[in-house]
């Protein structure tokens, strides 16, 4: 196997486990990410692997941007996150003693 054919069959991998994490509801996000692979970060770092490999072709590393992009939609907390909404709560009970 080519390294070419390599890195397209890992971001094909990758894909399809983002499309799992984007099909996730948001309030479910954060739970799963107990779990190293629903982790966003974790295909993150595989993703930039890929990009800085010195066999990356244009193509590759096109779709691999591509791909964090996604990540970086689904990894943004929202308001509606519990997580986020306790910081916010967090912050309002200290300033108001």
């Amino acid at each position: 196997m080519s390294s070419d054919e390599y890195q397209r069959q890992e971001l094909g991998h990758i894909e399809r486990m983002i499309i799992e994490l984007e099909r996730l509801p948001e309030d479910e996000r954060i739970a799963v990410r107990e779990n190293p692979v629903m982790n966003p970060e974790y295909w993150r770092k595989r993703i930039n692997v890929l990009m800085t490999s010195p066999n990356a072709t244009r193509l590759v590393i096109r779709d691999a941007a591509t791909l964090l992009q996604r990540l970086a939609r689904i990894a943004a907390p929202t308001t509606d996150e519990p997580h986020a909404t306790s910081a916010i709560h967090q912050t309002a009970s200290k300033r108001s003693t």
